[in-house]
């Protein structure tokens, strides 16, 4: 039986409510977390799909692990596994596929907007399809929880689906392949924990960093606006995905 393969990097952060929407509609899957010193898969015969989480440090690094994700990944591609990266974990797959990965102008923390780009203007026809795919149905503008330092570019024939006003690529698709720079699987606890082992990157509160209070502002209340949305996201990557049934009724609680 075939199953999701989820990877986590350096400091593990919590699966959060992504772990919990995959056991609530008993979705089979297994968890590897690589400061555990696990290797990287390579085996892809039972995979029904590849998550990978997000993490510490850039992609760029010469490290053996990331050489040997990036190269996962370009296997997975080329068998037409799907995928999905969250954060570090697009930046993997952006590199992999051939976009770029580098240091941002700043910090983006906090709850920042994401801007939904589904106007047709000048796209050409087979990404207007895609985004129909991808975007009909889903919020056009919604609040989401952010903190990286680096920025990506869509991978070459993927298609661009969200933006804000700090990074201008906030997220692309490519076929079965979803890559998100936002967290939607992120918790009140697992926020107030970043808080603390990451304060440092919150000393200087500008445009994109919000400092702490402006973060734990009305928290539980974003909390369940944001896995509303991830609700929604979650179901249509699995659906794309043919993990998934698209008629199932998932997008909800």
């Amino acid at each position: 039986m075939k199953r999701l393969i989820i990877i986590r990097h350096i400091m593990c952060e919590p699966l959060g409510y992504l772990c919990a929407y995959l056991q609530r509609h008993e979705l089979d899957f297994e968890v590897i977390c690589l400061v555990e010193g696990l290797p990287v898969p390579t085996d892809l015969n039972k995979v029904s799909g590849l998550i990978f989480m997000g993490g510490a440090g850039s992609v760029n690094e010469p490290k053996d692990w990331i050489t040997q994700e990036l190269a996962l990944i370009r296997q997975a591609d080329a068998q037409g596994i799907p995928m999905l990266g969250i954060c570090f974990g697009a930046q993997l797959i952006s590199k992999a596929l051939g976009g770029n990965v580098q240091e941002g102008h700043e910090l983006e923390i906090g709850w920042h907007n994401i801007q939904a780009l589904n106007e047709a203007g000048g796209t050409p026809r087979n990404e207007l399809t895609e985004k129909k795919l991808w975007l009909t149905g889903l919020p056009e503008n919604f609040i989401a929880f952010q903190w990286h330092a680096h920025t990506l570019s869509a991978p070459p024939g993927a298609t661009q689906l969200w933006r804000n006003d700090c990074y201008e690529q906030q997220g692309f698709v490519k076929d079965k392949v979803l890559g998100m720079q936002f967290h939607l699987e992120v918790s009140a606890e697992s926020i107030l924990d970043s808080t603390h082992r990451y304060a440092s990157d919150l000393l200087h509160v500008k445009h994109c960093t919000q400092s702490v209070e402006q973060i734990n502002e009305n928290i539980e209340q974003r909390i369940d606006k944001l896995h509303d949305v991830a609700d929604q996201v979650y179901h249509r990557w699995l659906s794309v995905a043919g993990i998934v049934s698209p008629d199932s009724e998932w997008a909800s609680k």
